[in-house]
This record gives C-alpha cells, sequence and structure tokens, in this order.
C-alpha cells in the first residue's frame, strides 16, 4: 500500500492547477491513500474531509481514497466546547480545531487496516505579534488521546505538514521536540527518522545531530529554490507498520514544485490481513497496489 502525505498549497490556486496536483498524486505517484493539507479534494474521490472556513481558507485537511479496494469509515468530531460537561462516545472524537485535522479508519473487506490522520499545523497568532503552530498541534494530539491511546493495537498513521521543525536547538525547550515526544510516547515511529540511511544527509543543514541528522527538505519559502532547506513536514506510524515500511521517499522533485511549495512524503507500506483482522506482512518490497515498480 501507498501513503503519500502532501501540503498541496491549493490557497489562490487556480481550479485547472488543482487538477493537476490531483493527476500527479494518482497518476505520477500511483497513491492508494493521501494525506493532504491546504487541499480541497474532488467529489469523485471518497474522502473524509471539512474546510477550515471560507473565502481565503477554503482548503483544509483530508485522507482521501484514490484506490477502489480500500475505503474509509470517517471518525465523528464533536466540538471541544461540546465535550467538557457531556464526553463523547463511541468512535467520536474531540474537534478543537475544524478543518486542520481529518481521523478516518481505512478499512479493506471490512477490516479495519489502521487509523488515517492527516494534520496540519495551521499557525497561532500571538498578542506581541509572534506565531506559533505548536499551540494547536498540542490541543489537536490531546482531541486525537482516544486513538493514539489504542495504537498499539489498532495502527495509527499520523502525517502532515506541522510547520514546525526539530532543526532547532537540540534542547528540551525545542518546541517540535515536545510535540514529537508526545507521538513517540504512544509509540508512533518518525518514518523518515527511521530510513535516514536510505538517503544522502541534507546539505547546509542547521541541526546540531552531525551524523545522527535526518532532516529533509519539504518547504521551499516562497518555493524557492535558494531559500534555507527546511523539514517541515513529517510521517509516524505506529511500530507494527513501521515495521512493514519498505520505502520512505521524499519527494524533492521539479514536477512536485511545480504544483506547491511543498513535497509529498511518500509511504510504501507491506499491508495485508490474517484472519483475526490484525496487520501483517507480504508482497515484495517497492511494489504498489496496482502492481507497479517504485
Amino acid at each position: 500500500m501507498r501513503i503519500v502525505s502532501w501540503n498541496m498549497n491549493h490557497k489562490g490556486q487556480s481550479l485547472a492547477k488543482r487538477e493537476r496536483a490531483w493527476e500527479y498524486l494518482s497518476d505520477a505517484l500511483k497513491t492508494d491513500i493521501a494525506l493532504v493539507q491546504e487541499a480541497s479534494p474532488p467529489d469523485r474521490f471518497s474522502q473524509t474531509y471539512r474546510p477550515i472556513g471560507t473565502h481565503s481558507y477554503n482548503w483544509g485537511s483530508a485522507v482521501v481514497v484514490l484506490r477502489s479496494t480500500l475505503r474509509l469509515r470517517e471518525r465523528p468530531r464533536v466540538p471541544l466546547a461540546d465535550c467538557y460537561l457531556t464526553p463523547v462516545t463511541g468512535d467520536a472524537l474531540p474537534d478543537s480545531h475544524p478543518g486542520a485535522c481529518a481521523v478516518a479508519d481505512v478499512l479493506c473487506a471490512n477490516q479495519r487496516l489502521f487509523t488515517a490522520i492527516s494534520l496540519y499545523g495551521q499557525w497561532e497568532m500571538m498578542p506581541n505579534g509572534s506565531m506559533y503552530s505548536c499551540a494547536r498541534l498540542h490541543r489537536m494530539i490531546s482531541d486525537l488521546t482516544s486513538v493514539l491511546a489504542q495504537s498499539r493495537r489498532y495502527p495509527v498513521v499520523l502525517a502532515g505538514d506541522l510547520n514546525t521543525t526539530t532543526q532547532g536547538a537540540a534542547s528540551k525547550e525545542n518546541q517540535a521536540a515536545i510535540v514529537f515526544g508526545r507521538l513517540h510516547a504512544w509509540g508512533l515511529v518518525d518514518c523518515i527518522s527511521r530510513t535516514r540511511d536510505s538517503r544522502p544527509r541534507l546539505a547546509s543543514c542547521t541541526c546540531p545531530d552531525g551524523e545522527a541528522c535526518s532532516h529533509v527538505r519539504t518547504y521551499r519559502h516562497n518555493n524557492s529554490a535558494d531559500s534555507d532547506p527546511t523539514h517541515w513536514d513529517y510521517a509516524f506510524a505506529s511500530e507494527s507498520l513501521a515495521q512493514d515500511l519498505k520505502k520512505c521517499r521524499v519527494v524533492d522533485e521539479a514536477a512536485a514544485w511545480e504544483l506547491s511549495d511543498h513535497c509529498p512524503i511518500v509511504l510504501d507500506l507491506e499491508i495485508d490481513t490474517d484472519a483475526r483482522g490484525h496487520v501483517g506482512t507480504a508482497g515484495q518490497p517497492g511494489v504498489a497496489s496496482d502492481g507497479s515498480e517504485y
């Protein structure tokens, strides 16, 4: 199975360019499940999606199926303000920032393979004029507690443009490190870091990690090739899924940059289900669900 996470940068883009981006996801990347941000998926795809707002925010995060053998079961969301005195029930989840986080169970033959989470670290302005993404990320991670608490039994893939990076100082005060520490505590694995030996080290990275550096360029400021290489997009998976990760590729190529100021993250997982519905492995590495090699 191929999972692709991508900030599609639909704000201000023409309908024709948006359509080309979906064709790129489907035809060039051969995506099975897309976890997208700053996107507005076409109605022809099965999806879990709502826009963040209207006008300049008529886009949001989404989980989208691009292969007919899979389907989604959307996780209902309840406004956070309605959850203080009356707890959510069943599969419902609180929702502190509607449109910024999309959650759905991915099903095959009525068996849940994993829960997919598309997460967008929307900036939050502070009274002094500074802005942070981590404040909203912390709230949205808290919204996901019931999913993450069961992630060792029911696997999770969480990915998106988090608008934060561990390229900063290696200290407990690093905002991204604190956010990611919460995800690691639930047993989630950073897929890009896990596969760092499969790619060259990022030239001119500003982090202090030395040979242990796993950063990649996923964002270009003003979509300029000369901008500082920034790692803002991440993909995490439960350990049981990370063991089935055969390839993790950051698609830092011209075709992607022509469509967005972020580039996609591609995860190739060998996923099958046994009679009990648990995740297992099968197939050959680097092979998409339609049989094409990657």
